[in-house]
Order: structure tokens, then sequence, then C-alpha cells
């Protein structure tokens, strides 16, 4: 008799483990659920603000260039900015490489040091990409960027260029293919209004952001101002840089004058 009770005892403490496991089973399962359709609630909603900054983008485009169809061949500027911080570099080629202009050429080379010359504070980013032209001024790219710490970066996007006397836009999402896959969008605004017949007004904004597809996280961001007057192909003026690095986005900002020619 006091074997059946012990037994029975023993089989229903087996029973009353098996449920604690199961329920803590089934809770973990659901919260892994609820935190990826958070995660994959948060890449959607970042992915729409994305695309209507984009569309908002092309729709000042579409307004600014509206009365210049004449537009002519942008200048190759190398700049340099000598901030209280760091000094930065930036130069930006956009030609066409075939004779009806369809295929084209993009680079976009920037770097960063200080001035003690820190090898941990330095950066180099170049971007070369081939483009293709689609359709009014929207154009395939594919190419690669080479990055100081994450190596060869496969990139594939669309871009956006169209620039006249006074202004000059450029946009240009792109999917990054390793060593994680990840979202970049560089957008470039320039407004350049002539003061007079030798003088120009040259005003530029300029944009960068990177965001992790795989779990939604601020991979980098810039943004850059740029105020000055334009003489010839010199400009000389005040510069500003804000960057932000990493998920906790560690700030980083620069402040100082900038030289620009013009080639």
């Amino acid at each position: 008799m006091r074997n059946q009770l012990n037994q029975t005892s023993s089989l229903k403490h087996r029973v009353f483990i098996q449920k604690l496991v199961f329920a803590s089973f089934m809770k973990n399962v659901q919260g892994g659920i609820l935190k990826d359709q958070s995660s994959k609630f948060k890449i959607q909603r970042t992915m729409r603000g994305y695309f209507f900054f984009l569309l908002c983008s092309l729709l000042f485009v579409k307004a600014a260039f509206a009365q210049d169809n004449h537009a002519p061949l942008p200048p190759l500027p190398v700049e340099a900015t000598f901030g209280n911080n760091r000094l930065h570099f930036q130069a930006v080629i956009n030609r066409p490489v075939s004779a009806n202009g369809k295929l084209s050429f993009f680079n976009l080379s920037t770097g960063a040091v200080d001035y003690s010359n820190t090898a941990s504070e330095t950066e180099m980013v170049v971007v070369n990409n081939l483009t293709y032209s689609l359709f009014d001024n929207i154009k395939l790219t594919g190419g690669a960027e080479w990055h100081y710490k994450l190596g060869l970066v496969p990139q594939l996007g669309l871009q956006y260029f169209k620039a006249n006397r006074t202004w000059l836009v450029l946009v240009n999402p792109s999917i990054n293919m390793q060593p994680s896959k990840s979202s970049a969008t560089i957008g470039i605004v320039e407004y350049k209004p002539a003061l007079s017949q030798k003088t120009q007004l040259y005003t530029r904004a300029q944009v960068l952001y990177i965001q992790s597809l795989e779990d939604g996280k601020h991979a980098r961001s810039a943004f850059m101002l740029r105020a000055g007057i334009t003489k010839g192909k010199f400009t000389i003026g005040l510069g500003a840089n804000f960057d932000y690095y990493g998920p906790t986005k560690m700030e980083k900002d620069n402040v100082g004058l900038f030289t620009r020619l013009a080639l």
C-alpha cells in the first residue's frame, strides 16, 4: 500500500515538473515571437520613413529644376575642412563613361584624421559605383565601398542626380551586402545663387544614414553643413560636421573653416 502511495506521489511530481517545463518553454517561445515581431515592426516603420524621405526629395528636385532643362556638366569638387577637432576631406566624381551618357562612374571619397594623427581616430571610406541610366535622372547603381574598418562592402542601389548653375541634388539609397546586410542613404543638396558677376553664395547640406537590416539598429549617420563664398573655382567658408557611430550613436562634432576647389 505504501509503495503504491509513493508511486502515485512520484507520478504526480513528474507531471507537475513537466507542466512547469512546458509552461516555461511556451513563455520563451511567445517572448521570442513578440521580440521578433517587434524588431520587424521597427524595421518596417523605419523603411516607411525612409521611402517617404526619398519621395519628398524627388518632389523637391522636380520643382527646383522645372525651369532648367539644359543643365551643365557638374564640376569635380575637392574639399578640406579644418575643424576644431580634426581635418575632414571629401571628393566627388560623377562622370559619363559611354558616348550616350547612360553608363557613368560615381565616386565619393571621404576621410578624417585628428591633428595628433591618432591611428584609431583616422577614417577613410571610398565609394565606387557604376551607374546605368534608367529614366528621368534615375540610375541603377552597383559597385563597392572600401571601408577603413569593414573592408570591402558590395553595394546595389538607385541614384537620382541632377544639377544646374544654381542647384545640385543627389540622392543615393543602396543596400550593403556584407559583412552584414544594411541599408544606406547618401543625400546631397547644394544651392549656389549668383551674388555678382564674379561671386556666388555656396551652401550645402549633406546626410548619411546606415542602418542594419538584421536587427534594425543604427550603424552610422552624419550631417554636414557648408556655407561660403565662391569666386571662380575656389570656395571658402564655414563648415560643420556631426557624426554618429554605432547603436549608441556616439557623437563626434567638428566645426571650422573649409576650402573647396572645383576641378
